[in-house]
């Protein structure tokens, strides 16, 4: 796709910008006195036309996802973007029904439209391993490490669809050009450092700890594992540049045991990441960020929801999510 092909896409990518929440709407999403609030806020933004077709906002959200990724499908010519961005999708798909089926269940469960792979595709391999080959060759790794498991926990097949996912992303957006190619290995540094965080009171061996993390990261697992025995986990993190305050919110969640602050600074990293590769309109950066965009604040809604749901003070709430 060429320069001047991006560009266009990128104009019309900055009107479906202006659907994405405001400031001042999240501030009255964190300000509201319960979900039923929290609903009629979003009634009143774009959100309205699928929560009046939706009984359930989780389907709502996932709707809103479903329809920025269709909408970046128009809107590129470039075909291999396309489906990087759609075998995410399949990715989200295989975790609703794998661990359904992992579960004991019929694969009855609500899923997306198909990206690259079929639904029936996903659902078939799960009883039929002569036609494993159907499914991209991450896919078949990852459906082999799951049935390999016995009685495989909720968190071990997590574990391994996170794998899953990770390795979708980087090999996918991973390959565009910077800030976004950089995303995928943000995420993945984040998120380990969280992940080892919290296992630092678990009295886990490194190799435990080794095992639990996700390869693409700016450090390798080793290295953070080997943070973990010597207790230099913040050291480590803060050595890479742009991550200072991101360290410096992982020392206080150490010390007080929340990692709230590090989890908001976090996603806020996500976010400048996404705000700089906006303004190239001459790369896919624009297509990439505004469906990534719309997938971190469905997130977040529905962080806020739970947490109306479940009476959290707007403090809390404004401590984790980085809106307003």
């Amino acid at each position: 796709m060429s320069g001047s092909s991006y560009a266009y896409a990128s104009g019309r990518v900055s009107g479906l910008d202006e659907s994405l929440l405001t400031d001042r709407i999240w501030n009255q999403l964190i300000s509201a006195e319960d979900r039923d609030e929290v609903l009629r806020i979003l009634g009143d933004s774009w959100y309205g036309s699928l929560l009046q077709t939706e009984d359930e906002l989780e389907g709502a959200l996932r709707s809103a996802v479903c329809l920025a990724e269709e909408e970046l499908a128009e809107l590129s010519n470039d075909k291999n973007f396309v489906q990087g961005i759609l075998l995410r999708r399949d990715v989200r798909n295989a975790r609703y029904l794998w661990k359904n089926l992992a579960a004991g269940g019929d694969g009855d469960v609500d899923l997306e439209p198909a990206g690259m792979v079929s639904l029936e595709d996903l659902k078939r391999v799960w009883g039929d391993s002569n036609i494993v080959g159907v499914l991209p060759i991450q896919f078949q790794k990852t459906l082999e490490e799951i049935q390999a498991l016995h009685s495989p926990t909720a968190a071990r097949l997590d574990s391994a669809l996170d794998r899953l996912a990770a390795k979708v992303e980087s090999e996918n957006l991973g390959k565009l050009d910077e800030p976004v190619g950089s995303l995928p290995s943000v995420k993945i540094e984040l998120r380990n450092f969280l992940t080892a965080a919290r296992c630092r009171g678990d009295e886990l061996s490194p190799a435990a700890v080794e095992e639990i993390m996700l390869d693409g990261g700016y450090h390798t697992p080793s290295d953070i594992a080997e943070a973990v025995r010597v207790n230099k986990l913040t050291s480590l993190l803060g050595e890479k540049s742009g991550f200072e305050e991101a360290a410096s919110a992982l020392d206080q969640g150490l010390e007080s045991g929340s990692f709230l602050a590090f989890q908001r600074v976090s996603d806020q990293m996500t976010l400048d990441v996404l705000e700089r590769a906006s303004g190239n309109m001459f790369s896919p950066g624009p297509l990439a960020a505004y469906v990534l965009r719309r997938e971190l604040e469905a997130s977040h809604l529905k962080m806020i929801a739970a947490g109306k749901a479940a009476g959290i003070d707007p403090r809390r709430l404004s401590a984790r999510v980085p809106r307003g």
